[in-house]
């Protein structure tokens, strides 16, 4: 029973902070997921315990999985953040997806540690999303993911992914105009990595001497 009520607590405090997250109120939320808003109350409170068909239903509608749901997972998203740490790129000196993997997570820390909404949180979000859908489809164009998986055709997708990016640029460009000074982490090595990286392609592939 003590196990039982951990978990329930725990699925609680979950899902009361994902929906805060996304910026719904519990009527909205409540009518989108096919409940009432108290049961929703009672569901975020712990009061009561909900079946696995709305477990599921949350599931989907927050973009998480299960398991993180229920509290028995870190990851919302089913990564495996120790596997990719491990993985280590051989061809390119000092490079490797765990750093690619850690400078996102610090900027997403240093987001929600300097923001007092979701706005900016948001936008990373979006902006990766972005950023990995483009990447998606020069893959599936090149044959190395299948099309089936693309409902618009790769280069109207690809055009409207950059335009997309391009808004979201224009709407928080207030960003830059605030402190350069940044959130004070102990270890910035691999955000360092990844600028150093990044500049470094810039002037190799696109800068022109």
């Amino acid at each position: 029973m003590v196990g039982n009520r951990e978990r329930n607590s725990k699925f609680a405090a979950v899902l009361s902070q994902l929906r805060k997250e996304r910026g719904s109120s519990q009527k909205k939320a409540a009518a989108d997921l096919g409940i009432s808003q108290a049961l929703l109350s009672h569901y975020e409170k712990g009061i009561r315990e909900c079946g696995l068909d709305f477990i599921i239903k949350c599931s989907d509608y927050y973009g998480v999985t299960t398991d993180y749901l229920l509290g028995v997972s870190e990851s919302r998203y089913g990564i495996d953040e120790d596997y990719l740490y491990k993985i280590t790129t051989e061809e390119n000196e000092g490079s490797s997806i765990s750093s690619v993997s850690q400078g996102m997570k610090i900027l997403l820390e240093t987001a929600v540690a300097s923001s007092e909404g979701t706005d900016v949180i948001r936008y990373l979000h979006d902006y990766y999303m972005l950023c990995l859908y483009r990447g998606a489809l020069t893959l599936a164009k090149s044959g190395k993911l299948p099309s089936e998986m693309f409902s618009l055709d790769y280069t109207i997708g690809h055009e409207l992914a950059s335009a997309a990016i391009s808004l979201l640029d224009a709407r928080f460009v207030f960003i830059e105009d605030k402190s350069r000074t940044g959130a004070d982490f102990i270890n910035k090595s691999e955000l360092h990595t990844i600028i150093r990286e990044a500049e470094q392609y810039l002037m190799e592939n696109l800068i022109s001497e």
